[in-house]
């Protein structure tokens, strides 16, 4: 009997609990949110959440008084230019209590669109001011931006999952504006277009506009391979200056001869625009490369470590400078240069400390060498773990490809840790301050953009540094460090 009684509670409970977890009821609108006068709009509300039995629907439109729709959908053609308020009202039975809730979405009618795909660097005030504009002109601007700063490896991948996410903004659209860096912008939406082949039959017939302030010859040589797979009607380049004209204009050849009467610089890429030659190997490479799927920001990364080992190798030869080898202060300036700089100091610097003091605690453990290293890796690892976790809060946005970048910077701690063993902490100290800072000012050569433009358009440069290299091997004078090191010695020598 007692067991009985006890089954009967716990079923008690567990309705009970049930009966408080039950889902409210939720109407929830799905469909797109703007739409072309003239065309028909559908919404459903098959999605809303918390139904129960004899569920009715009924959609509302602003300025009607009766529902225009008593089903799961609602099909609507807006005959004017404006935006209209949709409201569902769902009410349905649950456990015999009738229950009635609400929900509205705002649906933009417009005559053109525009669409622009911005990177999170653009002040978003700027583009409300452009988006302002547009809405005095009659046209509707749609913005796309990365929402939180985002590190420049992962610039295009944070662009691919926004434009993927608003699967809604780009068809429709008159142009298609990119305001990002170099062509990272036109690699993401090729991304996109492959990942979901449906979008390629809108763009077919936009004009695609890139705004940019680096050269657009060399932007133009790039941009073709991208034009070979989206297949739109143009690529424009040109400056910012640009998006007005664009707006007013009410269609691409308007636009154009606008620009040129104002003396704004830009250039179309279409099927007229030069090939580029099957003898020119790495830059067919290159497109190749761009055009299936490989991220431009790689591509620029493997690009400049050849200009980074040249310049490293001009320090050590020519300058002085002794940094821990050629291999370890190439991945740390590429490390720099996929993080940024100051974020990817922080991050070294951490690392550097976590595998200091965690080889300080481990010494009274008398451990062999690999399985404290494999102790300081994980500490290393950890510690990597919470700083991730501190950027996130700051909605600072990581790429997949993030750690492996980490993980290869903490191997300049056992570098560091293994010359402090050997030479003592102040030449473990010099060393590594001269390797970061032989990184930084490779850093700051490599992130021109002007330079990134004309690696990723002419590939075939980075063969020079090969000459150069040959120089500097072929290099027997005396380092410049050591004109000041024996001064002493050549003064003496002079007397004599």
């Amino acid at each position: 009997m007692r067991i009985l009684l006890f089954i009967s509670a716990l079923f008690t409970s567990a309705t009970v609990a049930l009966a408080q977890g039950t889902e409210p009821l939720t109407p929830v609108i799905s469909g797109p949110e703007e739409i072309m006068v003239g065309r028909t709009l559908v919404l459903d509300g098959s999605s809303s959440k918390g139904l129960g039995g004899n569920t009715e629907y009924r959609w509302y439109i602003e300025g009607i008084a009766q529902p225009i729709s008593r089903t799961v959908e609602v099909v609507y053609t807006p005959e004017s230019v404006d935006a209209i308020v949709v409201r569902l009202v769902v009410r349905t039975d649950i456990d015999g209590e009738v229950q009635e809730s609400e929900t509205q979405r705002m649906i933009t009618v417009y005559e053109r669109k525009i669409a622009i795909i911005a990177d999170s660097y653009i002040e978003r005030e700027k583009l409300q001011i452009h988006q302002q504009t547009a809405a005095n002109e009659g046209v509707y601007l749609r913005i796309v931006q990365p929402v939180g700063p985002t590190l420049p490896v992962s610039s295009e991948e944070a662009l691919f999952n926004i434009i993927s996410e608003q699967s809604t903004a780009l068809p429709g659209a008159q142009s298609i504006v990119l305001w990002t860096d170099g062509i990272t912008g036109l690699q993401a939406l090729t991304r996109a277009v492959e990942a979901d082949p449906t979008r390629l039959a809108g763009i077919e017939n936009q004009n695609i506009v890139i705004i940019t302030d680096s050269s657009l010859n060399t932007l133009a040589r790039t941009a073709r391979g991208p034009f070979s797979v989206l297949k739109p009607d143009r690529i424009v380049i040109t400056r910012k200056e640009a998006i007005n004209p664009l707006i007013s204009a009410v269609d691409t050849d308007t636009f154009l001869t606008d620009i040129e009467q104002r003396d704004i610089d830009f250039l179309v890429v279409d099927e007229s625009s030069g090939v580029i030659r099957p003898w020119n190997l790495l830059s067919s490479l290159v497109n190749f490369m761009l055009t299936h799927g490989v991220s431009s920001q790689i591509v620029i990364l493997l690009l400049t470590l050849p200009i980074i080992a040249m310049i490293l190798a001009f320090f050590k030869q020519v300058i002085g400078i002794t940094t821990f080898g050629l291999y370890t202060p190439s991945v740390v300036a590429l490390s720099f240069l996929a993080l940024g700089w100051t974020l990817g100091l922080a991050f070294l610097l951490f690392i550097l400390i976590t595998s200091y003091v965690t080889r300080a605690l481990l010494r009274k453990w008398r451990l062999l060498y690999v399985p404290k290293v494999a102790i300081m890796l994980t500490v290393v690892s950890i510690t990597l773990l919470l700083l991730l976790g501190i950027g996130a809060s700051f909605n600072i946005t990581f790429g997949r490809d993030t750690i492996f970048i980490l993980l290869i910077m903490s191997t300049l701690s056992e570098s560091f840790l293994a010359v402090k063993t050997e030479e003592g902490l102040v030449s473990a100290v010099i060393g590594i301050g001269e390797t970061i800072l032989a990184a930084l000012i490779c850093v700051f050569i490599v992130s021109w953009a002007a330079l990134q433009s004309v690696l990723l358009a002419y590939p075939e440069i980075i063969l020079l540094t090969i000459l150069v290299d040959i120089g500097l091997g072929r290099w027997t004078g005396l380092r410049l460090v050591e004109y000041f090191r024996f001064r002493e010695v050549f003064s003496h020598l002079q007397e004599e």
